[in-house]
């Protein structure tokens, strides 16, 4: 005479409603970063602001001379759209960029370097 106990293994226990979380503004302005940068935009992005408009957070996102507008649906968690735009051209103190600036006088102190070498040969 042979008996044979059969026992369950444990294991876990799983829900067959999926556990949604709540989205707040860290969570959203997370997911709408990671989203801009698997797009091609890796540096610069600064959130600016979130807010959450009939079911929907809309996320603004700065870049380095682009505004992104992302709208997240708060069920969902999906990315129901997305906008890059220009960024408004803001007043600057200076006329020129501080790149052209200190291109310039490289270019003018490499021109007087030379200028005086040639001048010092030729004997002027």
């Amino acid at each position: 005479m042979s008996t044979t106990l059969q026992r369950k293994a444990p294991g876990a226990l799983i829900s067959s409603t999926p556990q949604t979380r709540e989205l707040n503004a860290e969570s959203v302005t997370f997911v709408a970063v990671s989203f801009l940068k698997r797009i091609g935009n890796k540096s610069g992005l600064k959130a600016k602001r979130v807010s959450m408009e009939e079911g929907v957070f809309v996320v603004e996102v700065e870049m380095k001379r682009l505004m992104a507008i992302v709208q997240v649906d708060s069920k969902t968690h999906e990315i129901r759209a997305y906008e890059i735009q220009a960024k408004g051209e803001e007043a600057s103190m200076l006329p020129a960029s501080p790149k052209l600036v200190a291109l310039v006088f490289g270019l003018s102190a490499v021109t007087y370097v030379a200028l005086s070498f040639a001048f010092k040969l030729l004997g002027i």
